[in-house]
């Protein structure tokens, strides 16, 4: 008992000594680990919150947003792995970096480590663009640190008599437990893109099986290394050039939002001021009548304005925007007709118009309750 102790031991000291040979420091993982940190603090400071809950300020930094990263903006497959959404997301990746990704490192390399964190990396940030709608916004290392994960997977069954029995079993049930409780959690929850963790952690794998080699091994370059260097580059590109085009036109479609936003303040304030015009009209006598048409006047020339600011719809945008600004321009000419025919039937006390002005109401309504529909959906 004694003597399979004493060489389990000196197999592991045996193990750690071959790791330290193969790569005397780790330099990738800390820099990596301290460009996370330092990018998270850069972002604290430019107002995201330490929960992260600022997503127009990740979308201009470089998260992984398909409307502009398909749009010609493929840096952020890169820049999206070093952003991250609030404090419990850097923590859990940089926890899990360091503590697979020195031994990683160690086992590769400086260099093939690199390799293996960028491209896994970009291979998520694929992912993730591929099999998400372009309303997802990614970020987060998740993608390389799962592709680390991989790597060291793909270690301990490629090159399995390198590392020593016990340690084999250890890390193996660690690397497994780690991967498949976070890929269960991130499909019972919502905002976590598993895309990015399987396409993270499956790159990572075939890149390990491709660039594993015995512990002291010197490094040669063999097909299979080629096969990892050529293929990654190439298999991102074509990944690149084959992408779908943008569902939407990202410009286009923050200028259309801003524009129904404007639409519906002024909405409001319009029709407070119908209500309260209507209001006056009750208790009114003949001798006001001339102020309540005034007040009908402005009111009409508000609601021609808000229908003239609909008539153009931006190229580009979602079709349901577009139909959104096509319905309040409709309803904008609605009360716009409203409200003339009311005060025509003041100044003229003609019943034409007063049939008309209850038509135009009714349309007014079920427009309205059109839009409300179309506002829960």
């Amino acid at each position: 008992m004694t003597n399979n102790h004493d060489m389990s031991q000196q197999a592991i000291r045996l193990f750690i000594q071959q790791l330290y040979q193969n790569c005397p420091r780790v330099l990738i993982t800390p820099v990596i680990f301290g460009l996370n940190i330092a990018v998270f603090i850069f972002m604290l400071l430019e107002g995201v919150g330490v929960m992260g809950d600022s997503m127009d300020l990740y979308i201009r930094y470089g998260a992984n947003f398909g409307p502009l990263t398909k749009d010609d903006q493929w840096w952020r497959l890169l820049t999206s792995m070093f952003l991250h959404f609030g404090i419990l997301h850097l923590v859990f990746n940089m926890w899990a970096l360091w503590d697979a990704g020195r031994l990683t490192e160690r086992l590769y390399g400086n260099f093939h480590f690199l390799w293996i964190y960028i491209f896994s990396g970009l291979f998520g940030s694929l992912s993730s663009l591929y099999w998400n709608n372009d309303d997802v916004v990614s970020v987060g290392a998740s993608g390389a640190v799962f592709g680390v994960f991989g790597a060291l997977m793909a270690y301990l069954v490629v090159q399995k008599y390198s590392v020593p029995v016990q340690l084999l079993r250890r890390l193996m049930n660690s690397a497994i437990f780690f991967i498949g409780f976070s890929l269960f959690y991130g499909f019972t929850k919502s905002g976590i893109d598993n895309a990015a963790h399987v396409g993270g952690m499956l790159s990572g794998f075939i890149l390990g099986v491709l660039l594993a080699k015995p512990l002291g091994e010197r490094t040669r370059y063999s097909f299979k290394m080629a096969l990892a260097f050529l293929g990654s580059v190439v298999i991102c590109f074509f990944a690149i050039q084959f992408a779908s085009p943008p569902a939407y036109n990202y410009q286009a479609q923050k200028e259309a939002d801003t524009s129904i936003r404007s639409f519906i303040s002024r909405e409001k304030a319009l029709v407070a001021e119908l209500r309260q015009t209507m209001e006056t009209l009750r208790n009114a006598n003949m001798i006001v009548v001339p102020d309540i048409t005034a007040q009908l006047e402005t009111n009409i020339a508000g609601w021609r304005k808000l229908e003239g600011n609909m008539q153009v719809v931006p190229s580009g945008i979602r079709t349901q925007t577009a139909d959104m600004i096509d319905l309040l321009r409709e309803y904008a000419g609605y009360r716009a007709q409203s409200a003339y025919y009311l005060k025509d039937f003041l100044e003229t006390n003609d019943p034409e118009s007063q049939r008309l002005f209850i038509d135009v109401r009714k349309k007014t309504e079920d427009l309205l309750n059109k839009l409300n529909n179309s506002n829960k959906k």
